[in-house]
């Protein structure tokens, strides 16, 4: 994964947002206008024509995604890209615990937050491991020079891990390569490095478009309905991974395109442009696929001009469109979710980060895992109580939504000792 998600590494306000989706959400409601699509007879029926999950693996010029198994083969189905065999499979660091972990944000948003509530959850977890965790965020987002500047800083302080959300895929392979040349090793969280000397770590972003196409044609009943596709920022790499994945089953099920629309990965950016595509585009819309964390900006184009809010695919997951589903349900509303559960990230990486220090191996440059499917049945499972169409929150899920034990028992050489929260 290139490029990093604006969505949640640029400080747009999702709490002024999802206050005037609820708002919205009430005011329809007074007027008895913009009801939830009933949709057919057969939602909740994957259609026949959806393929399998993808099972391909990525370039493998060393053979070592090729042995792997279980949650480790499961997770790297499709990943996109080369994975290479470890530099540290054999890694035995100088320094005995406690370590100290740095962790390097490209910018300070609510998954920075998120992740780090995980990193610390894993510590606690693991008692006399971790002696603190130095935290740097650049004063401007995705400044690349400034997050470089702060990344050497951290080795200078003599930590012992680095876990970053990178700020690009190529510019901090120096950096990188300086903290690998002293045995510190570089997790890069929610994006692909191409340094081999990084350990790549995200949801994998061709699964996340395949279950989130997949979950869309489950909730419409048919592969044949005509689908709004609102894009991220096209060309990105994370954008073209997903709607990779989601075009694989759109192509098998032929399922009809009626636009293409660039939404930014902002839910207000999102909302203008199914405003302006209904306003020109009277017919039936059956589903609408959003590459991610747009769906309550598309929830609210449609109720504003008082149409039946269709099946939306909810990649990212975020509180006010898990609650927006809940609430329509009773009214006919069927939804689909795929999860980006940044706390899980954070145990995921720390985890991670303290197998390897203690002797562990890593046998492989990116350890991707399958992302979490939210369907009518678990749903309750990833709404925390409380919880509003305006709660500024990342749904997260239930403990076994990220397998992290099993996992680990399979990217590694040595089966891992420490306790997870997965």
């Amino acid at each position: 994964m290139a490029v990093l998600r604006p969505s949640r590494f640029t400080a747009f306000s999702m709490v002024a947002f999802a206050a005037s989706l609820a708002t919205a959400v009430s005011s329809s409601a007074a007027h008895g206008s913009a009801m939830p699509n009933a949709s057919a007879a057969s939602a909740g029926h994957t259609p026949a024509c959806v393929p399998h999950v993808p099972t391909s693996l990525p370039r493998d010029p060393n053979h070592v995604a090729s042995k792997l198994t279980g949650a480790a083969r499961a997770g790297i189905g499709g990943y996109p890209g080369t994975v290479y065999a470890s530099p540290w499979a054999h890694f035995k660091p100088k320094a005995k615990p406690p370590w100290v972990i740095g962790m390097s944000n490209n910018e300070g948003n609510l998954n920075a937050a998120d992740v780090l509530k995980g990193l610390r959850e894993e510590a606690r977890l693991n008692p006399g491991l971790v002696k603190k965790i130095i935290v740097t965020t650049p004063s401007t987002p995705n400044d690349v020079p400034q997050q470089i500047q702060q990344m050497r800083s951290l080795i200078e302080q003599h930590v012992n891990f680095i876990i970053s959300t990178l700020g690009s895929p190529t510019a901090l392979n120096a950096v990188i390569n300086q903290a690998a040349a002293r045995g510190i090793p570089t997790i890069s969280l929610l994006g692909q490095s191409t340094s081999k000397n990084a350990v790549n770590l995200q949801p994998n972003p061709i699964q996340l478009g395949y279950y989130g196409a997949r979950g869309l044609l489950t909730a419409m009943g048919t592969g044949t309905g005509t689908v709004l596709n609102v894009a991220g920022i096209p060309g990105l790499s994370i954008n073209t991974d997903i709607e990779k994945g989601a075009n694989e089953v759109f192509r098998a099920c032929k399922t009809p395109i009626v636009g293409n629309l660039t939404g930014d990965f902002s839910p207000t950016v999102a909302k203008t442009q199914v405003l302006t595509f209904l306003s020109a585009h009277p017919g039936t819309i059956d589903g609408v696929f959003q590459v991610a964390d747009m769906a309550p900006g598309i929830f609210s184009a449609f109720q504003q001009v008082g149409r039946k809010v269709p099946p939306v695919a909810d990649i990212g997951a975020p509180a006010s469109s898990l609650v927006y589903w809940k609430q329509h349900i009773s009214s006919g509303y069927h939804g689909s979710g795929v999860a980006i559960p940044a706390i899980k990230d954070g145990t995921y990486s720390m985890a991670v980060a303290l197998a390897m220090l203690q002797g562990d191996g890593v046998k492989i440059t990116d350890v991707p895992f399958a992302p979490p499917v939210i369907t009518p049945g678990n749903l309750n499972k990833w709404i925390e109580k409380g919880w509003t169409q305006s709660t500024n929150a990342l749904g997260d899920g239930p403990p076994s939504a990220v397998p992290i034990t099993a996992l680990l028992d399979t990217y590694f050489n040595k089966k891992p000792t420490i306790k997870s929260a997965g």
